[in-house]
């Protein structure tokens, strides 16, 4: 489905978002253009994510900025997944943060991915991708449906394919108490993946319809 991967162990969060490559974050606004709706994130839930996930993935390099966060809930997050067992040895074992670039065979569309933890099993058969996710849910049953109202089936077949992993990952991570930590693994869910494939293809085309419908007007 997709070749040409590289990888590009070098590259800040900031570079990462120059490179011209189509994201899943513009396939989410290019979905959201397709049904006439208006997606405008949040600023300050930008940069609570951004944080978290700096905090927990690289927190040699985590500084507080000067954005409005709940700096001390959130720091109080990533130290509560950095303690937790399994989240511990995950991070051990994990490379975060590695962008890679390939091209979708199909359509030719060049894309970029970013994995929060990209982890190889020892014997190097197996490779996982983990996502953190912060969230509001009050449950696991509550925050299971957020997987397909978010469109993280489709992060996850779109990931998966893209770097031929095997397994994808979603740590929820609640943000208020009891301070639940789930675990999801959403490639188990062959109805899922098929459902996301199908989206993440769906938009691929249409990017590279209208790339083309732009070129020879």
């Amino acid at each position: 489905m997709f070749h040409n991967v590289q990888a590009f162990p070098q590259l800040t969060q900031a570079q990462h978002r120059a490179l011209p490559h189509v994201s899943n974050t513009d396939l989410s606004n290019l979905k959201a253009q397709v049904l006439g709706q208006l997606r405008n994130p949040s600023p300050a839930a930008l940069a609570y994510g951004t944080a978290f996930h700096s905090a927990t993935l690289e927190p040699a390099t985590y500084a507080r900025t000067d954005d409005k966060c709940p700096w001390e809930q959130l720091e109080q997050l990533a130290r509560l997944v950095r303690r937790n067992r399994y989240c511990r040895d995950l991070l051990y074992r994990g490379q975060p943060e590695l962008t890679h670039t390939a091209v979708h065979t199909a359509t030719g569309v060049e894309v970029k991915v970013r994995p929060d933890l990209l982890v190889r099993s020892p014997a190097g058969r197996r490779l996982t991708l983990i996502d953190f996710k912060t969230t509001s849910c009050r449950d696991l049953p509550h925050f299971l449906t957020t997987i397909e109202q978010y469109d993280y089936d489709r992060q996850a077949a779109f990931y998966l394919d893209a770097l031929q992993a095997d397994r994808f990952l979603i740590i929820g991570v609640q943000k208020k108490a009891p301070h639940a930590l789930w675990t999801v693994e959403v490639s188990a869910n062959l109805v899922l993946m098929h459902q996301g494939r199908k989206k993440y293809q769906a938009l691929l085309r249409e990017y590279n319809r209208r790339q083309y419908s732009q070129q020879v007007a």
